[in-house]
C-alpha cells in the first residue's frame, strides 16, 4: 500500500479559545441559541478560565452544571459570537513517520495560508523525502480545494487521494487527534493558558508511538471494506 500523509484541520477534539474581543452578545448574529443568558455567561466564563477546553468539554460542563443539553455546534457558535476563537493544530502522519506539528494562529486557515504555511514548507519537503510512493490524503475543506492549491499540487507533482464528503470514520488521523486530546487532558497539572496548551500539544504529539500510527494506517483497507459493506452508513471506526 502506498505511503500516505494525512493532514486535516482539527476542529472539535482540541479547540482552545482565544479571546479577541470583550465578552457579550453582539447584535445582528441571527436567531438566539437554545441557551439562557445565564447559560451563555457560564459557557463564556468557562471557556475564558479553561483555555484547553474544547466544545465537547464545554457542552459536558454545561450539562453537569445546568442540566441543559445543547449541541457542540451551538456551543461553538455561541463562543465564536462573543469573540472567542480557536487556535487550530495541524499535523500529518504516514507509515514510519509524521510531519511537524503546526498551530494556525491569528485568524482562519485560508487557501493562501494553507499553501504558504502548510503545503509549501511542510507537505512538499515531506513528500520529497518519501518519494514517488507519496499520496496526499487531506479532506474537502474549502482551503484545501481552492484553485491555487490545486495548481500548487500540479506544479509539485503531488498526487492527492479522492476523498468523499462527511467521512471522518475512515480517516485514521481522527484517532490520532483523539489520542492527542486524551494525552493533553490527562496532564497534571492540565494546561491553563494558550502558551501552556501549545507546549503540551507539541510535546504529546512527539510522544505518540509510531507503531500506533502505523497500525491505524494499515487499517485503511479494512475501513474501506467495512464502509462498502454498510453502504456508507456508520462504521465502528
Amino acid at each position: 500500500m502506498p505511503k500516505m500523509s494525512m493532514l486535516r484541520k482539527q476542529v472539535v477534539d482540541l479547540e482552545p479559545f482565544l479571546e479577541t474581543e470583550s465578552a457579550g452578545r453582539r447584535r445582528g448574529q441571527g436567531r438566539r441559541r437554545a441557551t439562557t443568558p445565564n447559560e451563555d455567561r457560564y459557557l463564556v466564563l468557562t471557556a475564558q478560565r479553561h483555555g484547553y477546553m474544547n466544545a465537547t468539554l464545554l457542552q459536558q460542563h454545561l450539562r453537569s452544571a445546568t442540566d441543559t443539553t445543547v449541541s457542540t455546534q451551538t456551543v461553538r457558535s455561541g463562543i465564536h459570537s462573543v469573540g472567542l476563537y480557536a487556535r487550530r493544530p495541524l499535523g500529518g502522519i504516514s507509515i514510519d513517520g509524521c510531519t511537524d506539528f503546526y498551530i494556525i494562529r491569528d485568524g482562519p486557515l485560508t487557501a493562501h495560508r494553507y499553501r504558504d504555511e502548510i503545503f509549501r514548507p511542510i507537505e512538499v519537503p515531506y513528500a520529497t523525502a518519501i518519494g514517488d510512493d507519496f499520496i496526499l490524503m487531506d479532506d474537502n475543506s474549502r482551503s484545501h480545494r481552492a484553485n491555487l492549491v490545486e495548481d500548487s499540487l500540479f506544479e509539485e507533482g503531488i498526487v492527492r487521494m479522492e476523498w468523499p464528503a462527511c467521512s471522518p470514520d475512515i480517516n485514521p488521523i481522527e484517532h490520532v487527534w483523539d489520542a492527542l486530546g486524551r494525552r493533553v487532558a490527562g496532564r497534571q497539572p492540565p494546561p491553563q493558558t494558550l502558551q501552556e496548551l501549545e507546549k503540551a500539544l507539541l510535546e504529546e504529539w512527539d510522544r505518540i508511538p509510531q507503531l500506533v500510527i502505523n497500525s491505524l494506517i494499515d487499517s485503511m483497507p479494512q475501513r474501506c471494506l467495512t464502509l462498502l459493506a454498510v453502504r456508507g452508513n456508520h462504521t465502528p471506526y
